[in-house]
């Protein structure tokens, strides 16, 4: 199985990326686990991402493709796997079609994650990060002392989720990515999922739509 998981910030695209992982043995690749993992093994696209990082500028797109070709041809991405969050522009998504179709991956699917922007404003702000066990909670969950329910720690709200900072990056999403769902819906199925529900309603609704491809 080969999926695309894409969705806007807060969609909880994350979430079902490892719950899926786990159900079909698949490899997970997100473009920032792939960078991290590149710029640590010092390999020559992992210098060139460093150098665009080190200096505050977005990674160019050919470095990124360049990453996933050689993260979908590893071995444990024989078995199929999940990509999260990619592509993000239509310059990435016409070269992940270049791509696939060159090494002999068909996509099987793309799965949107849609919700409201102003439920992911209300999902994003109420998240907070403990200082101690850099846990991630919901102000919900926070103890009576609006401290982690972990550890008793401090809790923080992140400075990517101020609510102004969230409608931005909603704002962004739809502006670069939204073009992108639109080409995929004349390439692949495309299974639109409301990520509105609860974590398990959402889960299920993959699995029932996925189900098919298993």
């Amino acid at each position: 199985m080969r999926i695309m998981l894409l969705g806007a910030p807060g969609s909880g695209k994350g979430t079902q990326a490892a719950l899926l992982k786990e159900k079909y043995g698949i490899a997970h690749i997100s473009t920032g686990d792939i960078l991290r993992s590149e710029v640590a093994r010092c390999t020559e696209l992992g210098r060139k991402a460093e150098s665009f990082m080190n200096s505050g500028t977005l990674v160019p797109d050919d470095v990124i493709l360049g990453m996933i070709e050689s993260r979908l041809v590893e071995p444990d991405a024989e078995r199929g796997w999940l990509l999260d969050g990619f592509p993000r522009t239509l310059v990435q998504a016409h070269g992940l079609i270049a791509l696939t179709e060159r090494i002999g991956q068909k996509v099987d699917a793309g799965v949107l994650l849609n919700i409201a922007p102003e439920i992911v404003v209300r999902r994003l702000s109420g998240r907070r990060v403990c200082g101690q066990c850099r846990g991630v909670t919901n102000v919900s969950e926070a103890t009576p002392e609006g401290t982690c329910p972990n550890c008793g720690g401090p809790l923080a709200l992140r400075s990517d989720d101020e609510p102004a900072v969230v409608r931005h990056r909603i704002q962004v999403f739809e502006e670069q990515t939204q073009p992108v769902f639109e080409l995929f819906r004349g390439q692949y199925d495309v299974i639109d999922i409301d990520a509105a529900q609860g974590q398990e309603q959402v889960a299920e609704a993959i699995r029932k739509a996925l189900s098919k491809y298993a």
